[in-house]
């Protein structure tokens, strides 16, 4: 007898099947309804005879090859899950890697992922994952572009705002300052040549010099020459 999935080992005695085969099935507790419809829909495309008990009384009530509610189970493999080739054979079809996963998970068809499946899967999400993050880096600007943008800072011609080594000239000094002798005024007359702080008249103080004892005065005037 040719094997053509799980189903062949459930087969009645005349080589065919009926409500006893999907009970023998079903009684493993390995397969569920819809993977036993798919199994036997196929089958059925072979030329093997399903009893109208086995139609009417189980498989009418799953959702097998081509229903809505079970839109990965056209590809179920001949043991009754999603294997390698099952995963192939979606995406080739236009599935993502994404959209598979979350619909086995679901439970809605019966299958399970085996782990050449899970393993390619994963290879999909991290191969998806870097093309994404190679596209978000590859715009991101660079320094030069950055400085490219900047705005570039304007400076008001004839004026200057730094004060380091500016001249004295134009400064205004308060009158009744006593920087001047003769009643001179001004800048020139403060800090020109000549110029006397005379400040506040205070006690002169005897220094007395060396040799004959004679003593010399200092005042607090300050000569600048």
């Amino acid at each position: 007898m040719t094997w053509l999935n799980f189903m062949s080992d459930y087969k009645g005695p005349h080589g065919n099947f009926g409500r006893k085969s999907w009970e023998r099935a079903f009684d493993t507790g390995t397969y569920s309804g819809n993977q036993i419809k798919v199994a036997l829909q196929r089958q059925g495309q072979a030329g093997y005879s399903l009893g109208s008990g086995l139609k009417t009384d189980y498989m009418q009530n799953y959702q097998g090859v081509g229903h809505a509610d079970n839109p990965l189970g056209k590809y179920q493999g001949v043991r009754g899950n999603f294997g390698l080739e099952s995963y192939t054979a979606a995406k080739a079809d236009g599935w993502s890697a994404q959209d598979i996963y979350d619909e086995i998970k679901s439970g809605r068809s019966g299958m399970f992922m085996p782990k050449d499946a899970t393993a390619q899967y994963y290879k999909d999400i991290k191969a998806e994952d870097d093309a994404m993050w190679a596209e978000r880096i590859a715009d991101i600007p660079t320094a030069a572009e950055l400085m490219a943008e900047m705005p570039q800072p304007k400076i008001r011609a004839g004026q200057d705002y730094a004060t380091t080594g500016r001249s004295a000239q134009g400064m205004r000094i308060k009158k009744g300052t006593k920087f001047a002798e003769g009643g001179k005024r001004g800048t020139k007359g403060y800090f020109g040549r000549g110029a006397k702080f005379t400040g506040n008249s205070t006690s002169a103080m005897n220094i007395k010099g060396g040799g004959g004892g004679s003593a010399s005065q200092a005042s607090n005037t300050l000569n600048t020459v």
